[in-house]
């Protein structure tokens, strides 16, 4: 495998180290066009005077254009991001049957993974990624003496993540072969109105801090990575998921904000008047208002029939194809109620398209979550020395389950047909499951007490009618 020293001398006291650093081989979009598109703030439609112009009154007062504008791509990166991992990722450990060792480590891999937040951390990081297109994750230990993870430690795991949402620049090293040898970020910093630029590198050994002072410059003295491989994971995509749509929300966009300007117009009722108004224009009564006319005139107010059926086809029609282009289903509040009370069964056949696109979009999840593991597990030889050679033989299975609302009669009457018509959980488990009492034991010992009772009452009202 090639080392970072191959192509980089890091001896090197000038820039050159950050300009061959910055050398970017994967291709992302930039986040300075994207934003344009994922921000409602900055879409065309709100800087656009030349197809919506504002109106200059006589008096010199405006009257703008209506403009709306859509967060449609910000709607479908939450939708992607919910249907991936709403339902929190499920692990599944292998090689750990009647090995202790392997199964208690397996146990600190789950609790490394509970108390760093990884359920609510991949929503957020997925959201990054679906809008931004990269994230990068990185791996660190803190001094914090603790037995989380089901052993005496002196350090505690945590995980940031960073993405260009966020102000941060990320320069992944590759060699010609898709190995990463170095992983960079570049970010600034605000203290005391004082803005500082830095640039970070890490490789499989160092982790080096630049900071800009006119020049690049070492910040502090490198320092050494002590699980010997890049504690940073990295996923990037060619182009947004919601690139190839944006122009029908564009095109939505414009059709609203152009009928809104016609309604406006026309809103003001328009008097139509036939004839020759005789004497003044309006006889002002206590109780009525008149127009003197003379023969055969009339007064009339002009009605405005809008073609509001073509409109709203239109615009229908253009949500839908947004979408349905996407392969995600519009599950909006409107929508959703139109199809009633429907079983398990239909709600899965109507996410089909959906649960289809969570499965195109795993496979590159799958490799994060495996390469994120490989580090965990590095970190965790160190923090236990003593499991140093049975890590590496648990093998973890990463399951990415699509969101659907679960039917839980469905369920266990499919669990139960598998399970030859047994239950599948004790009363014990059931009691657990329901979650209302604060004591599960002592409310199964009380249901118990009560069945004996009744079984007595009524073998006491057999003998007692018999006699």
């Amino acid at each position: 495998m090639s080392e970072i020293s191959d192509y980089i001398d890091f001896s090197c006291t000038d820039h050159s180290i950050i300009t061959s650093l910055m050398q970017k081989n994967v291709h992302v979009p930039s986040w300075c066009h994207l934003r344009k598109l994922y921000n409602y703030k900055e879409h065309k439609i709100l800087f656009d005077t030349v197809n919506l112009r504002d109106k200059i009154r006589k008096d010199g007062s405006v009257e703008k254009s209506s403009r709306y504008s859509i967060g449609m791509e910000r709607l479908l990166v939450r939708r992607m991001s919910e249907f991936m991992f709403s339902i929190p990722v499920k692990r599944v450990y292998h090689n750990t049957d009647n090995n202790a060792v392997r199964q208690t480590i397996a146990r600190a891999i789950e609790a490394i993974y509970k108390y760093s937040r990884l359920k609510t951390h991949n929503l957020k990081r997925s959201k990054a990624f679906y809008a931004a297109c990269e994230i990068a994750t990185l791996w660190y230990a803190v001094k914090k003496p603790n037995k989380l993870y089901g052993f005496e430690s002196q350090y505690k795991l945590k995980c940031k993540t960073f993405s260009p949402m966020d102000g941060y620049e990320l320069y992944p090293y590759f060699d010609e072969y898709g190995d990463m040898l170095a992983f960079s970020f570049k970010y600034s910093i605000t203290v005391n109105n004082e803005t500082k630029t830095y640039f970070e590198t890490y490789t499989s050994d160092t982790h080096y801090k630049w900071i800009d002072d006119g020049g690049w410059r070492l910040a502090a003295d490198p320092e050494e990575v002590i699980i010997m491989k890049i504690p940073v994971i990295y996923l990037s995509r060619p182009e947004a998921i919601y690139e190839e749509v944006s122009y029908i929300r564009e095109e939505i966009e414009y059709t609203l904000s152009r009928n809104s300007n016609v309604i406006a117009y026309n809103s003001a009722p328009i008097l139509k008047i036939i004839g020759e108004i005789l004497g003044d224009r309006e006889m002002k009564n206590e109780d009525q208002r008149m127009f003197r006319m003379n023969s055969g005139g009339d007064v009339g107010y002009v009605s405005w029939n809008q073609a509001i059926e073509a409109l709203k086809y239109n615009v229908q029609e253009s949500k839908e194809l947004f979408w349905s282009l996407t392969q995600m289903p519009d599950i909006s509040f409107s929508n959703m109620s139109r199809l009633g009370n429907i079983g398990y069964d239909a709600r899965e056949t109507l996410l089909t398209d959906a649960h289809l696109k969570v499965g195109d979009e795993s496979g590159d999840w799958i490799e994060f979550f495996e390469r994120e593991d490989s580090v965990i597990k590095s970190f965790l030889k160190m923090m236990n020395t003593a499991w140093e050679n049975e890590i590496d033989e648990v093998e973890v299975e990463h399951i990415i389950t699509p969101f659907i609302q679960r039917n839980e009669t469905a369920e266990i009457t499919k669990r139960m047909a598998a399970n030859g018509g047994k239950p599948i959980e004790s009363h014990l488990e059931s009691i657990k499951r329901y979650g209302q009492s604060n004591d599960p034991q002592e409310t199964l010992n009380m249901i118990r007490k009560e069945q004996v009772e009744e079984t007595q009452n009524a073998v006491a009202d057999v003998f007692g009618s018999a006699n």
